[in-house]
């Protein structure tokens, strides 16, 4: 059964999957940003690259374990509410 809006009542209604926060923390925490980042810092204080790179590693394989122990296990994600947007009036709700 296809969800009507609850604002226009319109059967014009998609399922909204927001994975932009997702995606963006990725980007952040990715190990190649991370250890140009602490190559960088290290040629700035005049200290061997090689140190930079090897911490920049070292911080992006701790966040990456930190990021698969906190994963919600596949029970917990089917459980949560899927979002839907009305393409008519762009009203975002959950039923």
């Amino acid at each position: 059964m296809k969800p009507i809006c609850p604002n226009c009542h319109s059967a014009h209604v998609i399922e909204n999957t927001d994975t932009s926060m997702q995606s963006m923390s990725e980007h952040l925490c990715s190990p190649k940003l991370l250890v140009s980042i602490g190559m960088s810092v290290c040629k700035y204080y005049k200290i061997n690259p090689m140190i930079g790179m090897v911490a920049g590693g070292a911080i992006a394989t701790m966040i990456n374990l930190a990021q698969q122990r906190l994963m919600q296990p596949p029970l917990l994600k089917a459980a949560i509410l899927p979002r839907y947007l009305c393409s008519t009036c762009q009203h975002t709700f959950s039923i």
